[in-house]
């Protein structure tokens, strides 16, 4: 008996343990992140998006809704905006709401997006390799500068990752346990990731409709609602963009800017090859958003189509860039609302955890694991890129893949090293 009582109770401080490494991890990546803006970034100011994003939540803290803020500030005009989804702007308008209205002090805010990112990356980590690989997960995220840039700039890449892990964490749920419930849960969370960053959506047939159907029985219902919740959260957004702009804009009008700028002369050929160049864009006729978006559509979409020999070369640099191999100084030097020696330091971290995020892959292949969770994401990353333009930030998604596989394939290295055996996945 006495044995027995002494086991329940090694078994309780194990179980208890993880939970407060977790926490100490996510609070030190709190610190770091504040460390960055407070001490080593105070003076970044907002430019591009970053500019339109903040500008944009002082209007709707403001009661303007969504008005584009370059009519704003060009004009003083308040014309309707889904120029980007809209979760991050109501984000930022919520802290502009409650009266943190300059840049600085909302960097410091946006900070604490990283605690629960830190935390369902360990999460996830814990449920496909245990409870160590779950902490060095978590430690890479706390820490990676990359991640920690994206956290104390006001872009939506920060909320765009934190989403994600929670997309990667339901899944796992849903894989352990299959139920309708779980399954709409999983919906509701890609659609809140698609109105954050449009490409999120694609994580509806990437990660929840795979891993419902290889749940096993009852897989049509799970996938059906896991379809049906995912468009309903849309639809109010939906609604709203159908009433202000006379047509069908599910998520944003980002796409007709996004291809006019990404394929023009500029960027199919020489330095800018591979990038967006706002001088590509021409000038907007007219005050209705969305039916401008559909003319720059098709001048992008036909200057691709007119130049479809060059595509090869554009499309590889474009990877190449998002990978941090084509000119990576220029972009650390002028990455938006990043500090730039901070920036070079995610670029040269992404490269190093790349080559064990594939071996971690090779572990979990060989132990009969599924890839699909962190395949989705990566796919995400690459759709971003290769249909629009390449930049390191891209990445976030495909960032929290690479971690947690790179956790895999070191906790498999210390067991090894150790002579014991890794840690066994915890239980769904």
């Amino acid at each position: 008996m006495p044995v027995a009582t002494g086991l329940r109770a090694a078994r309780s401080r194990l179980a208890h343990a993880f939970p407060r490494r977790l926490a100490a991890i996510a609070a030190l990546g709190l610190a770091f992140r504040l460390f960055y803006v407070i001490v080593l970034s105070p003076d970044v100011r907002p430019e591009g998006d970053s500019d339109f994003y903040y500008v944009l939540g002082r209007l709707i803290a403001e009661g303007h809704g969504f008005a584009n803020p370059v009519g704003f500030k060009l004009f003083g005009r308040l014309e309707p905006t889904a120029l980007h989804p809209p979760l991050y702007p109501l984000l930022l308008g919520a802290i502009a709401k409650a009266g943190v209205i300059n840049y600085y002090h909302q960097r410091i805010v946006v900070c604490a997006v990283g605690v629960p990112t830190i935390a369902l990356v360990g999460v996830v980590g814990r449920r496909v390799a245990g409870e160590r690989a779950g902490l060095i997960a978590a430690g890479i995220v706390a820490v990676h500068p990359m991640l920690v840039t994206a956290d104390g700039a006001i872009m939506s890449e920060a909320l765009f990752g934190m989403l994600t892990a929670a997309v990667m964490a339901a899944a796992y749920a849903l894989k352990g346990k299959p139920s309708v419930l779980r399954a709409g849960v999983l919906g509701v969370l890609i659609a809140l990731t698609a109105l954050t960053r449009a490409e999120g959506l694609l994580l509806l047939p990437l990660v929840a409709i795979p891993v419902a159907v290889r749940a096993g029985v009852g897989w049509p219902l799970r996938v059906g609602v896991a379809t049906a919740a995912c468009a309903v959260a849309l639809v109010p957004w939906t609604v709203r963009n159908a009433d202000v702009f006379d047509r069908f804009v599910p998520i944003s009008n980002n796409n007709g800017s996004l291809l006019v700028g990404a394929n023009c002369r500029s960027t199919y050929w020489g330095a800018s090859l591979g990038t967006w160049d706002l001088f590509c864009v021409p000038r907007r006729a007219g005050s209705n958003e969305a039916a401008t978006a559909a003319i720059f559509r098709k001048v992008g979409l036909d200057y691709a189509t007119d130049h479809a020999g060059r595509l090869p070369v554009v499309l590889g640099v474009r990877l190449l860039r998002t990978l941090g191999l084509y000119n990576p100084i220029g972009y650390a030097r002028f990455a938006q609302g990043r500090e730039s020696v901070m920036t070079g330091l995610g670029l040269a971290v992404f490269l190093l955890l790349l080559p064990l995020a594939l071996a971690g892959a090779v572990v979990l292949r060989r132990r009969r694991a599924s890839l699909v969770i962190f395949a989705g994401p990566v796919v995400v990353a690459l759709a971003s890129v290769l249909g629009g333009y390449g930049e390191p930030r891209f990445r976030e998604p495909a960032e929290l893949s690479v971690a947690i596989l790179a956790a895999v394939a070191l906790d498999a290295w210390w067991a090894a090293r150790a002579g014991g055996r890794p840690t066994q996945p915890a239980p769904p």
